[in-house]
This record gives C-alpha cells, sequence and structure tokens, in this order.
C-alpha cells in the first residue's frame, strides 16, 4: 500500500497583492504574509423548489444561486505586511521617503466613490489541483482589529471580510518569498492621552489595548448572467477601543469618561534603526471613553475603559473630509506598493 497523501497544516502560506479592477485576479507581484490561521468559506444562497407535490416531501429540486466567500486570519502584525490590509479598509494613502524607511499614512478614502482598492488572496492549502494553491479575488474586510498585551504578546493583527467565489491558481503555483521584517513586541510601545506619546502627554499605565477598524460591506447581486457579485460595496467607517489601565494612581482616567474631554490618543512603536526601521502609529485626535469599569482583581486596582474614535479633520488624509483615526507604518516597502 503506498502512503497515503496528505497535506500538512503547517505548510500553509498566505500571499496578496493589489487589484486594479475588484474581483479580476492579480496573480504576479504577491506579497507573503505569515500568519497564524486563514479560514475561508463558501457562502452559495441555494434556491430551493418547495412546491406542492402530493407528497409529504418539502424539498424537490435545489439549484445554486449567487455566492460569494468570506474569509477571516489572525497572527502577528508585521509592520510591512499590515499596510494592504488598512489600505483595503480605509482606501486613503499619504506616502513620504527619498529612502528606507518610508513612510505610509491610511486614513478613510472620502473622495470619488470612496471605494479602496480590494486584493487578490492566494491560499497554499495543497489540496487544489496542479499548483496547491486557491485565490481568492475581490477581497474586502469589513474588520480588522490590532491588539497588544505587554505582559505576553505582539502587537497581533485579527481580520475579516468578503470576497469573489475563489478558484484553484490554474498553471503554476505562486512562489511564497518572505522579508526578514519581525513583529514588534507590545512593550516597546509609548502610549500618550492629551498630546503624544512622549513628554508630558505619555501615560505607563497602560497594560493592554485594542482597535477595532469596522466597515460596511453589502455584496450587490445583480441580473448579469453571472453568480458573482456585481460589486462589495463598502460603507460607513467606524472606530473603537479598548484600554487596560493597570496602575492608575487617581481618577484622570474616570474622568476622561464622566467629564467627556475626549483627548487625543497616540499609540507609537519602533524597532531597528536606519534602514531597517519598522514602525506602527495610531492616532485618534478625538477619543470619546464610553464605558470604565473598576479593575479589582489584581494587586493593584486598574480600569478597564473602552472608547470610540470620533470623525475629525486632523486625521483626515489627502482626500480630505473627516476620518476617526489615522494609521502610520514606517518600513522599507517602496512607495506605491501597497
Amino acid at each position: 500500500m503506498a502512503t497515503p497523501v496528505t497535506a500538512p497544516t503547517q505548510r500553509q502560506v498566505i500571499l496578496v497583492a493589489p487589484e486594479v479592477t475588484q474581483g479580476t485576479q492579480v496573480l504576479t507581484g504577491m506579497f507573503s504574509i505569515p500568519v497564524d490561521n486563514f479560514q475561508p468559506e463558501p457562502n452559495p444562497t441555494w434556491l430551493d423548489v418547495k412546491s406542492l407535490y402530493g407528497d409529504m416531501a418539502e424539498i424537490h429540486g435545489r439549484t445554486q444561486g449567487p455566492i460569494h466567500e468570506s474569509f477571516s486570519f489572525s497572527g502577528p502584525m508585521f509592520p510591512d505586511a499590515v499596510g494592504y490590509f488598512l489600505k483595503n479598509i480605509l482606501g486613503d494613502q499619504t506616502e513620504s521617503g527619498a529612502s528606507a524607511p518610508f513612510t505610509h499614512a491610511f486614513s478613510l478614502l472620502n473622495s470619488g466613490t470612496g471605494q479602496p482598492t480590494t486584493l487578490t488572496i492566494v491560499h497554499q492549502n495543497l489540496l487544489s489541483p496542479t499548483t496547491g494553491q486557491r485565490y481568492y479575488p475581490g477581497a474586502a474586510l469589513s474588520e480588522l482589529t490590532l491588539k497588544g498585551n505587554a505582559d505576553s504578546e505582539f502587537v497581533t493583527v485579527e481580520g475579516k471580510g468578503m470576497c469573489w467565489p475563489s478558484a484553484a491558481v490554474p498553471t503554476t503555483a505562486v512562489a511564497p518569498s518572505f522579508t526578514a521584517v519581525t513583529p514588534i513586541p507590545f512593550w516597546k510601545f509609548a502610549v500618550g492621552l492629551g498630546g503624544i506619546a512622549s513628554g508630558g502627554s505619555q501615560t505607563k499605565k497602560v497594560r493592554e489595548w485594542s482597535m477595532t477598524i469596522t466597515r460596511a460591506l453589502r455584496v450587490e447581486n445583480t441580473a448579469q448572467n453571472s453568480q458573482n457579485p456585481f460589486i462589495i460595496q463598502r460603507g460607513a467607517v467606524g472606530m473603537a477601543g479598548s484600554i487596560t489601565f493597570t496602575v492608575p494612581s487617581d481618577e484622570t482616567e474616570l474622568n476622561y469618561l464622566l467629564n467627556n474631554t475626549q483627548p487625543q490618543f497616540q499609540l507609537l512603536g519602533t524597532q531597528g534603526a536606519s534602514a531597517t526601521l519598522t514602525s506602527l502609529q495610531v492616532d485618534h485626535q478625538l477619543c470619546a471613553f464610553d464605558t470604565e469599569k473598576l479593575k479589582l482583581d489584581e494587586e493593584a486596582i486598574g480600569y478597564d475603559a473602552t472608547y470610540v474614535a470620533i470623525a475629525n479633520t486632523t486625521n483626515a488624509g489627502a482626500s480630505g473630509g473627516y476620518s476617526p483615526g489615522k494609521i502610520t507604518i514606517q518600513n522599507a516597502v517602496a512607495l506605491a506598493t501597497y
């Protein structure tokens, strides 16, 4: 008996590339992204025949209707890879730098149709025929979360979204090629409240932080003689987060909520130096705290807080208007790549 052929989960790979037209796959110039998991799922609409046939059966036929797919992923936040996801969910990108490190700043796109660039995602599953890879075109994120814990974590990233129906990469597998960039531990980050993350506005009391960008999506199916979406329409964007203040010395954090002061929030972490420097900076010019709970389960009393980022013009990008935040990364990724 021959040894059974299996597909080791450890050999999975995720690659991405920006598309010119939503749903038209791009399988060249792809960027390899290390993730802990990637979970796709087909979502067909089933058209069942439930007409009366003179018997007691319920379904007498089934036809497949429109189809799209959903996906989710999670893993450490690599500061060169995360730009693809930030561009996809926010849309506005401002870049600078004559040489590495280059600066890429992402805000809410408010010009034109307001629809960001979509992605083709390739998943190496070792099951698809010929290449062992499957591509997911037209990918649009509905949610992107960044979070960290100074005790035990890198900054991590989680996302989910929708895309066109997938297909096997047909003839030649896309070769993965990973950069040497490493994730940034959360202990390396500084947090500012009421100002930037340095000087008198820096707070050293934050142990845990998370921030989620949400984007409304709607799969638009039309009579076009195709099961594929006509478009996955992107809608309104929100940003909200949570903070654990582990060792506060007074009620400063509580008063953010009680007085509705909406302080400026900035989180900044860097790693490396010179051309190899990488960084992540999150800015909310208006951070409205909406819950503050005493944390009484540890040796020091703390606060578990949540906030909503308020749209403002300071965090807006080149497309103008308002944005609830701006996320800036530095890395060696060339300009106009994302």
